[in-house]
């Protein structure tokens, strides 16, 4: 069975809390059967190898204004994060905009967080970091995956992002509905985030461990000391693997 020779060549350990998001759909391809059961396989078999697993179920809708509810509204980013959100074993963490289905041993840690921010230091970003955190991306670029950087950007109050609220309903799991404002801390105009340099950075810095399986490409970093390489960015290099100017 390819996933379980897939999560065995992870290497996970029983204490790992995992961030695992990725592109899966190359991997899906050659195995037989139904897409849905593939992925709430590979859920099973990753939260048995480890202690704590998130998976990005990222929504931008509150954004524009719209209506989030907690249990209906679908993730943005990727069939994985919707499928675990439809199971009884995960729960959702609270921020409308950057949120994670959370299985194991800090579920219930993350869900309680209350960060008005995305990046806030009460955020499931900085939970993450504090609890020595590894992040597993599959197929691809960090430009595409790796949010936390703008985590370590708002700790650092960067000058070329700034706090913004948003307002929409939002109806939490017991089904209460009500007007709320959540904050982002988000890029001025002609900034963009191009983190593509990090990736380079980070093998340097022995951050990041790059893997192949089979065609896919695997990473895994380790959320605390990718913050401290970021810092040192910041600080140091003017943020030049973090961003540039339109």
């Amino acid at each position: 069975e390819k996933i379980i020779r897939f999560i065995n060549f992870l290497e996970l350990n029983k204490d790992d809390f995992i961030l695992f998001t990725g592109n899966l759909m190359q991997f899906l391809q050659n195995i037989d059967g139904d897409n849905r059961k593939k992925l709430n396989f590979l859920l099973d078999c990753m939260k048995d190898n480890v202690d704590t697993l998130a998976i990005h179920t990222f929504n931008w809708d509150f954004c524009k204004g719209l209506a989030y509810d907690i249990l209906n509204s679908k993730s943005q980013t990727g069939a994985l994060g919707n499928i675990a959100l439809k199971r009884d074993d995960f729960r959702r963490t609270k921020h409308p905009i950057y949120s994670f289905a959370v299985a194991g041993k800090f579920q219930k840690e993350l869900v309680v967080l209350e960060n008005k921010g995305a990046f806030d230091n009460n955020s499931p970003f900085a939970f993450m970091r504090k609890n020595n955190a590894k992040m597993i991306i599959v197929n691809l670029p960090l430009q595409d995956s790796f949010t936390f950087v703008h985590y370590v950007e708002e700790c650092l109050k960067v000058d070329y992002r700034f706090n913004k609220s948003f307002e929409a309903l939002y109806t939490d799991e017991k089904g209460f509905t009500q007007l709320k404002t959540y904050d982002m801390f988000v890029r001025k105009d002609g900034v963009l985030t191009d983190v593509n340099g990090l990736e380079n950075l980070f093998i340097k810095e022995n951050v990041m461990e790059l893997k192949k399986f089979e065609n896919l490409c695997i990473k895994k970093i380790d959320l605390s000391k990718a913050y401290d390489v970021i810092v040192k960015d910041i600080e140091d290099n003017h943020a030049k693997n973090l961003m540039n100017y339109a």
